[in-house]
């Protein structure tokens, strides 16, 4: 009973660094997360950035930030149309929650691409931070 549970202590302890999660953490090298500010600030601060909404068409008229592409992450063509894109720009990429945007990004890593941001908690974050959105 006394070696179960040392296992047991053991094992639990190995599953939590006890780290907090930073925000700006990376799910990959090249890959970085930031909250909505920081996102809007670095955009704005980026020559040469692309902003890339990765939700579906009809998602859009819900409204977008500012400027934003549209390349639907769901959709069959999703890697030919992000393979044909330049590389080394670098690339701000959101989506509805974040789950998608960090897929996208992790699948445009794999693709080459250089420099990626994701939005954390999405454009729903975005607009919970009071952050404007426009009506396409």
């Amino acid at each position: 009973m006394v070696r179960f549970s040392l296992c047991l202590v053991i094992l639990l302890a190995g599953c939590t660094s006890g780290e907090k999660k930073d925000r700006n953490s990376s799910p990959s090298p090249g890959i970085i997360v930031l909250a909505p500010a920081e996102f809007k600030s670095q955009l704005s601060g980026t020559s040469d950035a692309v902003l890339l909404d990765v939700r579906k068409p009809e998602e859009i008229p819900e409204g977008i930030i500012s400027g934003a592409d549209n390349i639907d992450f769901t959709a069959p063509d999703f890697t030919n149309k992000i393979a044909g894109l330049d590389k080394n720009k670098p690339y701000f990429v959101y989506c509805k929650s974040g789950k998608r945007s960090g897929d996208a990004v992790l699948q445009m890593k794999e693709l080459g691409f250089k420099n990626l941001y994701t939005l954390d908690g999405g454009l729903n974050n975005w607009e919970d931070q009071g952050l404007e959105i426009v009506k396409p």
